[in-house]
């Protein structure tokens, strides 16, 4: 087909033979030749450079379609699509010889520092002030031993998921989540999974010629509650809506609605590289993520380096373009890796990203509405709620979902979250004693 000059009927098949070999430096370097020919001159970089480092370096097409490519660029576009690719993956290293004059740096050069560490069973020892701060939602940390009675044999193997929820819908992104304007296809959760290892008729319609497809599925309540039926017991701090949501939606069955067109509770799938560009919550919501399966990168910074981060997707901050971005070298954030078994909780208004670290990994994750950010998490759903809005960020205005918010917003300025936090904490305490 290339042959005959059909170059865009061609690009399936190459895209197709990438997929199934992704090891394959002629592979990989044939795909960038036909981006090449259709001006996708990022893409196409990213394949010479992915063919060089397959070979080793050796590949001479490889390196004669490099200088070709450089025929139609720009010196400063060419180093920017090569130091993005430094910073797409955590194994991609520089080639030698590719800017053999120029230094282009790559990974993290800003100030970073680790999470800090929680045991869950800290959290019910009244004398432990400092961890109590952190279970009350004000600071960022990662938590452990806190799933060690979960079965994750279960809860983290994709075939017991699509026993139990191969029809549920969620949202498949075959081509990954690591730029803002990407869009989902809509698929049930068994064949989304399947589309990792065959994604069978996508080729002449995206690419999907990376094996980096990221699943995410906003979780309805009766596919919430079989997760906890089949062992899924989450901390106090992390289930304290369950008693507002439905005291607020189930009366008028809207609790789906909410769930799902808020992403407020979700199962992360994905590939080894996937993941989600930086970005902030819309909602200004605090979050937690529990790991299932496999490892995950975090990079999180707070609200105070908004400066720094420019817009939502613009900084890698894996490997930011401090050249292009030079305020990003002055933040001071947290990079982490969680492990299987871990959980990691961030307040509201942090900025995060994620990179995906096994071939396959999977995460369950919730919203929260704490005592620190529930008047902002009340105005983003009063903006909604405007039946003369234009537009729609969060949801479509509906009159009863909305109903069931005003009560939960009532609710948030009567209850105090800690107050319910501790309560459950005090319960557990004294269980424990009765044990003991």
């Amino acid at each position: 087909l290339a042959k005959k000059g059909q170059i865009e009927s061609s690009l399936q098949y190459f895209r197709a033979a990438v997929r199934a070999d992704p090891t394959n430096y002629e592979y990989m370097n044939n795909l960038g030749v036909t981006e090449m020919r259709t001006q996708s001159f990022r893409k196409a970089s990213y394949r010479f450079f992915n063919s060089l480092k397959l070979s080793s370096g050796e590949y001479a097409k490889a390196w004669k379609n490099l200088e070709e490519l450089q025929e139609f660029v720009s010196e400063d576009d060419y180093i920017t699509y090569y130091h993005d690719w430094l910073g797409l993956r955590d194994d991609n290293l520089p080639v030698v010889g590719v800017l053999p004059d120029i230094e282009v740096s790559y990974g993290i050069r800003h100030k970073t520092k680790t999470l800090p560490i929680i045991d869950y069973e800290t959290f019910f020892d009244p004398s432990n002030e400092t961890a109590r701060s952190y279970a009350t939602g004000y600071k960022p940390y990662m938590l452990i031993n806190g799933m060690d009675h979960w079965d994750l044999d279960v809860l983290g193997n994709r075939d017991v998921m699509i026993e139990h929820f191969k029809d549920s819908r969620v949202d498949y992104y075959p081509h990954n989540m690591r730029e803002e304007d990407v869009r989902p296809y809509f698929n049930d959760l068994a064949s989304a999974i399947g589309n990792f290892d065959n994604p069978t008729g996508l080729f002449d319609r995206i690419d999907a010629s990376e094996r980096t497809a990221y699943i995410q599925w906003n979780m309805k309540d009766n596919e919430w509650k079989k997760m906890k039926e089949l062992g899924m017991d989450l901390p106090p701090m992390f289930r304290s809506d369950d008693v507002w949501i439905d005291k607020c939606f189930a009366p008028i069955h809207r609790i789906d609605d909410f769930l799902v067109k808020t992403h407020w509770r979700m199962v992360l799938i994905g590939q080894e590289g996937a993941g989600m560009f930086n970005h902030k919550d819309t909602l200004h919501s605090a979050s937690f993520q529990a790991q299932l399966s496999g490892r995950k990168r975090w990079h999180l910074c707070s609200d105070a380096y908004d400066e720094q981060m420019y817009k939502a997707g613009q900084v890698n901050t894996f490997s930011p373009n401090y050249s292009k971005f030079p305020k990003a070298l002055d933040m001071d954030c947290y990079d982490v890796t969680v492990e299987t078994g871990q959980m990691l909780y961030y307040p509201q208004n942090y900025w995060h990203q994620t990179r995906n670290l096994d071939p396959f990994t999977m995460s369950v994750s919730g919203t929260l509405v704490t005592d620190s950010n529930k008047n902002e998490i009340s105005h983003e759903f009063r903006k909604e709620c405007n039946p003369g809005k234009t537009g729609s960020r969060i949801f479509s205005y509906e009159e009863r979902l909305c109903e069931g918010l005003q009560q939960c917003m009532d609710h948030w300025q009567i209850k105090s979250w800690e107050e319910d936090v501790t309560a459950d904490f005090e319960t557990i305490m004294k269980n424990k004693k009765l044990e003991l």
